[in-house]
């Protein structure tokens, strides 16, 4: 690898969730102790708007009861506890847990929740980078109304070359895609429109060096400490 390549950024995908239970703190302290230079980590609202970190809508994966995160209200959502033992964190625990020492890679799941997001990191103190993303395109473009200047990107499972002049007509730096749509002519076409390819969840060694050699702009892991290694 020559210095005119630069390292992609190791990003924990829900933390380093090959160590501990993704989505939690235990799983963002471990990140941060690697060091990684982003953690991934999803995002739904309450019923009374409050933001909480969890992927699915339904809580029975990760937690010791299964209700509806989007269908119930904050003080329910408090007497849930994860499978770790811990609460489910909110969207300000992890920004008072991180506070700056890695970038923060926010994937919005619930309609309505991007604004609130950008308003709730607009509002803070919080000083790091943040990446705002979404299979929902309607929620990073109203984070980006919210905060003109925040980070945001699409996140795809296919996206072509086609696609890729299209989304850069939009506004967009960055784009998140599944590691089986990505190629190498994908990732010259992309770096040639001025676009940054992540690829997601890369956990093979040798799948991490392809993309390393690639080119590519950053990859998502559930082995972080892994690919950090790879990376160097």
């Amino acid at each position: 690898m020559t210095d005119a390549m630069p390292k992609p950024l190791v990003i924990a995908h829900r933390g380093d969730s090959s160590r501990a239970l993704e989505n939690s703190l235990e799983a963002f302290r471990l990140a941060l102790s690697i060091p990684v230079d982003m953690i991934e980590f999803d995002i739904r609202k309450s019923r009374d708007n409050i933001l909480y970190v969890m992927h699915d809508r339904e809580t029975g994966r990760t937690a010791d009861a299964d209700i509806n995160i989007e269908k119930s209200v904050s003080s329910a959502i408090a007497e849930l506890r994860l499978k770790n033992g811990e609460p489910v964190p909110m969207l300000s625990d992890v920004l008072a847990l991180v506070d700056g020492r890695a970038g923060l890679n926010i994937e919005v799941k619930s309609e309505g929740a991007g604004a609130l997001v950008a308003s709730q990191l607009a509002a803070s103190a919080h000083s790091g980078q943040v990446l705002v993303s979404s299979f929902k395109e309607r929620e990073v473009v109203e984070a980006r109304l919210v905060s003109p200047g925040i980070a945001v990107a699409g996140i795809f499972d296919v996206f072509g070359m086609r696609d890729a002049g299209t989304y850069k007509a939009k506004g967009y730096d960055i784009v998140s895609l599944s590691s089986r749509t990505v190629s190498r002519e994908l990732v010259d076409h992309c770096h040639g429109i001025g676009l940054l390819v992540y690829v997601w969840t890369v956990d093979n060694e040798k799948e991490m060096e392809k993309f390393l050699l690639w080119g590519v702009g950053g990859i998502y892991s559930n082995k972080p400490e892994v690919l950090k290694r790879i990376v160097g």
